[in-house]
């Protein structure tokens, strides 16, 4: 076992191997052992071994000299997200903004400072999906780049709002993105008076959202709900005054559906 150099709690060293090894693979798709050898203070017999206890448990497949993740995880991935309350009491209300708007639908999360996708759902007119699929295969998002994660920074207590920027800092994304941590804690003031938050560009050129946060039934923060859709389908008039509104009543019924989701069969 090993402790954590910041006084944090023992692990087990040869799962964080397996852990860095799994991540390794998950960003490469696919790879050899003499790619992880480059990558992984490890000799190649030590990471044999480590991908055949791998393979062994369903969580790897070789496939002749390369190395990917195993179908194990999509059943993984479906149970985390079919226990998450937010995506059983949200998914068919993104679905419903998908189809009255045509527009892109996101319920988001966040999990260690960063944004988490746990559903999206895509209308006629949406574009830029597969931008959407890429990001929620990322698994994590910087929160300050976007509408979703703006709402959720301005619902965290101030010392979380501290911790997040000082770990992950304000990386640019557009020329539009909050990089002044002055501007951005003017921002989250903005938005928590108003009720929701806007992305005009700054997380991807010609691209604007409006989220608003989502509060269980304890009223504890487990995330937002979000439309987001090119500038020639969300003008001014749309992006400002009428998406706001729209937004805020579908994260109201969103909670309304938090107090008995629990008591609905999967």
């Amino acid at each position: 076992m090993n402790k954590d150099r910041d006084g944090g709690p023992r692990t087990i060293q040869s799962v964080d191997r397996a852990c860095t090894i799994l991540e390794e693979i998950r960003q490469a798709n696919r790879v050899t052992l003499t790619e992880l050898e480059e990558t992984i203070d490890l000799s190649l017999g030590t990471l044999q071994t480590y991908m055949n206890t791998l393979c062994a448990n369903g969580l790897v497949i070789k496939e002749g000299r390369t190395y990917r993740l195993a179908h194990q995880f999509l059943t993984y991935g479906e149970h985390v997200r079919n226990n998450l309350p937010l995506y059983r009491a949200g998914r068919e209300v993104a679905d419903t903004i998908a189809h009255e708007t045509g527009k892109n639908a996101h319920l988001i999360t966040h999990h260690d400072g960063q944004e988490v996708t746990v559903y999206q759902s895509f209308g006629e007119g949406s574009v830029g999906s597969d931008i959407y699929i890429w990001h929620q295969a990322k698994l994590v998002w910087q929160l300050h780049w976007s509408a979703s994660g703006k709402a959720i920074l301005a619902h965290l207590p101030p010392e979380d709002v501290t911790a997040v920027v000082a770990e992950h800092g304000l990386e640019r994304r557009t020329p539009n993105t909050i990089t002044d941590e002055q501007e951005l804690y003017e921002e989250l003031e903005r938005i928590r008076e108003q009720g929701y938050a806007l992305n005009d560009e700054e997380e991807i050129s010609g691209l604007r959202a409006v989220a608003a946060t989502i509060h269980d039934p304890n009223h504890d923060l487990i995330g937002s709900v979000s439309i987001s859709g090119p500038i020639s389908q969300m003008p001014d008039g749309e992006f400002y005054d009428t998406y706001p509104d729209y937004v805020r009543e579908k994260a109201n019924i969103i909670e309304i559906e938090l107090q008995t989701v629990d008591v609905h069969s999967m």
